[in-house]
Formats: C-alpha cells, structure tokens, sequence
C-alpha cells in the first residue's frame, strides 16, 4: 500500500504545542482506507516538548517562539528526518498541518505572535517540497487521492469534496458541486 505522510496531529495525537490535535476526519475516516498513513510531528522529532511555547518563522527565517528563544535547529532537525523518514520509505505525497511553522505548506503566521497569517512554507513543507515531493495542506481539496475502482467510480459513496469541511460531523456525500471563495469557504447550495 502506498504511503503518504501526514502532520501527527491531523491524523489524532495530541502533540501540538498546546498538547491538542487538529484531527481530520478525511484522513482518518477516509484516506487511511487506501493508504499507508505515516503521522510524524517535525517539531517533536526535532527535540521539542508537549506542550511547549508557540512558535514562529521570523523574517530573517529564523524559528522564535513567544519568549524569544531561537528553535531554527529544532525545526531544521525535524525537517531532515522528515526527509530522510521519506526516502527510506519512497513517500512522494505529504498531507501537512497548515498555518503551522513546520508543517505550513500554504500559510504561516507572519511572525509577530498576533495571530496574522501570510503566504508562506514552514521549515518541513520547504525542505520536502525541495526535494521533489508533493506537500498538500489538509484544507486542500484532497478528494483527488481517493482511488477509483475498475468502472471509474470513487470507492467512497458519493464524492467528498474537501477535506476543509466544517468541522461538524463528516459529510461524504454531496450532490451539488461547490467552489472555494477566497477566503477557502464553501459557496453554492447544498
């Protein structure tokens, strides 16, 4: 089976720095039916506590967090063996936690510790993407990665169509076709 790598905390452990998740029900419910899922956390693996103190990308690329202690080497240490846990298993596909300083693969937080967010990769979004593997956000539209069966079909009954849905009970099932606004929310009539 083929495996895809996923930030430890959408697929349920409680290993972000606030010792929460950020579960997703698509991964868990859906994607790991047809895959291989490896949960890593870079910022864990790198050296760093549960819980620890919040951390962001400043713009000298430095990683700070909210006391202002330095954790670059952290991240860094976290995203090589990302890499290298990659390799050793031929993972081309990375499902990452967005927003986050490692993980982030569409947005991160813009460094002043007030919640703000912009473009940008974290540490092992960077590296992974440099390495030539695909890194998708868990608020992408990931529908894409559930195999069809011989008759063209999706294996899931009906089509999900984000992994970003409301993060009330998982609905697999729609009939009507949406779009994403700007701002990733659900447009069109249910």
């Amino acid at each position: 089976m083929e495996k895809i790598l996923v930030s430890a905390c959408l697929y349920g452990t409680k290993c972000r720095y606030d010792g929460k998740d950020n579960t997703s029900p698509f991964l868990v419910d859906v994607l790991s039916k047809h895959y291989d899922l490896v949960a890593y956390c870079p910022e864990v693996e790198g050296g760093l506590p549960i819980p620890r103190h919040p951390a962001e990308i400043q713009k000298d690329g430095h990683v700070v967090n909210d006391i202002g202690e330095d954790v670059t080497k952290n991240y860094e240490e976290g995203a090589k063996k990302a890499l290298t846990l990659c390799r050793y298993y031929g993972i081309k596909i990375a499902i990452l936690k967005d927003g986050s300083p490692a993980c982030g693969p569409r947005k991160i937080h813009d460094g002043s510790f007030k919640g703000n967010k912009i473009d940008g990769l974290g540490v092992t979004a960077r590296l992974l993407i440099a390495n030539g593997i695909k890194v998708y956000a868990e608020t992408d539209a990931l529908n894409f990665l559930i195999p069809e069966d011989k008759e063209g079909k999706k294996h899931e009954e009906g089509v999900y169509v984000s992994a970003a849905e409301p993060k009330k009970k998982p609905r697999y099932g729609f009939k009507k076709r949406r779009s994403f606004d700007k701002k990733r929310s659900f447009k069109g009539k249910r």
